[in-house]
């Protein structure tokens, strides 16, 4: 029998966890005012009875759908449900079918959004068309637009309008920052309880 040839990659898994330090630490830095007025803004949005809206692109989209399930169900601690939805991939298809991809969030936000929803919108690098359209349907709905990304100065950030809130974290690593976007997701959803439910107690 031969022998098996095993090799040690601990090594390698302390320093992926060192590096999901690192990029917590410079989003910290960068974002935490950022992340408070994000959720500051959501909570505005749901005590005037609207709603959160939340759509993303490729891996990005199970962050958004993530917050969307949070709001809905609960974070940490039971409360009452949240009016958020993350827009369907049923009707992404059918809509990529009949009319174009490009419109994938854009027509289900121009159905659905209302003046005072806020859509939140999850990503990596300048956006891709159905991320434009997505801000573009939003602002003809007049809903405010929160974006998460790793990249400032494309295209989706030129659409932004001063009063939208972008999230961009300083991290290259594709891997890493979604893992910040996640990070900042719970950090959202933790804010968002404390702010109408208050302190939880242990």
């Amino acid at each position: 029998m031969k022998n098996k040839i095993t090799v040690d990659y601990s090594e390698q898994v302390v320093d992926l966890f060192h590096r999901h330090i690192e990029s917590c630490m410079y989003t910290m830095e960068a974002l935490g005012e950022g992340i408070a007025q994000a959720s500051e803004c959501l909570v505005a949005s749901m005590l005037q009875e609207h709603k959160i809206i939340c759509c993303g692109e490729g891996n990005s989209g199970l962050i958004a759908h993530h917050l969307a399930t949070n709001l809905l169900n609960s974070f940490q601690h039971e409360r009452p449900a949240l009016p958020a939805m993350v827009l369907s991939s049923d009707a992404a298809t059918a809509i990529a079918a009949d009319s174009s991809y490009h419109d994938i969030y854009a027509n289900q936000i121009r159905a659905l959004g209302q003046a005072g929803d806020c859509l939140v919108l999850c990503y990596n690098g300048g956006g891709a068309a159905a991320t434009l359209r997505a801000i573009q349907a939003a602002h003809e709905r007049n809903m405010r637009v929160i974006s998460l990304s790793n990249m400032k100065g494309g295209d989706a950030s030129a659409l932004l309008l001063p009063d939208d809130i972008e999230l961009t974290f300083p991290v290259d690593d594709r891997a890493r920052a979604i893992e910040m976007q996640l990070v900042a997701v719970h950090s959202i959803c933790e804010l968002i309880d404390t702010q109408l439910f208050g302190t939880p107690h242990a």
